[in-house]
């Protein structure tokens, strides 16, 4: 073999060598570059799982204020009022025992008030979603639509409800029969509500129907999800938790939803 010829020979096994390692560089720079996009993918689902969470948060924390200033106006607001027409009556009383009624009644009425007022501020201290229930939840909104008048309520759940491992859905749960109920009252016209929650061994379904006059399907904008409302907006939510969705016209508004139960959201 010839001096050329051996210079021939290492300049390949040279040229072979660079290739190669120019191959391992392509490589660990592909890796590199897909683990840096998984990475930014896990870090953007994170967030946007922390932006779902917050945003159910906030909502169930505007309903609880709502609900917080409508006990306050209906109810301390017209025992306090009661207590002081009672007051003002009383001054113009000359029978004592006239006038002691009234202050009894004026004691139990200020006492009531008082017993409420310490409920509500229990429930602003306390409120912890990490305890949240949404099973909990429905059973005193459905309780508190029955006593406005608005409609009546039917609810059915288990006595012993198992809690979902995931808060977020206990909260979207939460905020999705909400949402029914208020499509409800807004524009079916109904005079009955019903909610009721039927876990398994595989999957819970929530039935929500009421008896009004259905859903008009030829109104798309209504249930445009962006507009924020309607059935679309409800689809989206169920959609988000992993949950499917059935709707109907039967008697009614009719939704089933369902959502698969295993070892990863219940506890």
């Amino acid at each position: 073999m010839g001096e050329q010829e051996i210079i021939v020979f290492f300049l390949s096994v040279g040229l072979v060598v660079l290739l190669f390692i120019m191959a391992i560089c392509l490589v660990i720079t592909s890796l590199r570059k897909r683990q840096l996009y998984f990475l930014k993918e896990s870090e953007n689902a994170t967030l946007k799982h922390r932006k779902e969470l917050l945003e159910a948060r906030q909502e169930i924390q505007q309903s609880l204020m709502q609900q917080l200033g409508a006990e306050l106006h209906d109810s301390v607001g017209q025992k306090l009022t009661l207590a002081y027409l009672q007051m003002e009556n009383a001054r113009y009383l000359d029978d004592i025992n006239k006038i002691k009624d009234h202050i009894s009644l004026q004691n139990a009425l200020i006492q009531e008030s008082l017993d409420e007022l310490r409920s509500l501020s229990k429930i602003l201290i306390s409120h912890d979603f990490s305890d949240f229930s949404f099973v909990y939840f429905l059973s005193k909104e459905m309780g508190r639509l029955e006593q406005s008048g608005l409609c009546k309520t039917v609810f059915i759940a288990p006595a012993h409800m198992p809690k979902m491992a995931n808060e977020r859905i206990e909260l979207t749960l939460a905020r999705i029969c909400q949402e029914f109920i208020q499509n409800s009252l807004k524009h079916s016209g109904c005079t009955v509500i019903k909610i009721e929650i039927e876990p398994g061994q595989e999957k819970m379904e929530i039935h929500c129907n009421d008896n009004g006059k259905g859903i008009d399907w030829q109104k798309g904008k209504e249930y445009d999800v962006r507009s924020g409302t309607g059935l679309q907006m409800i689809n989206t939510r169920v959609a988000s938790i992993g949950g499917t969705c059935v709707w109907g016209n039967e008697q009614g508004a009719n939704l089933v939803i369902s959502l698969p139960l295993d070892s990863n959201n219940m506890l």
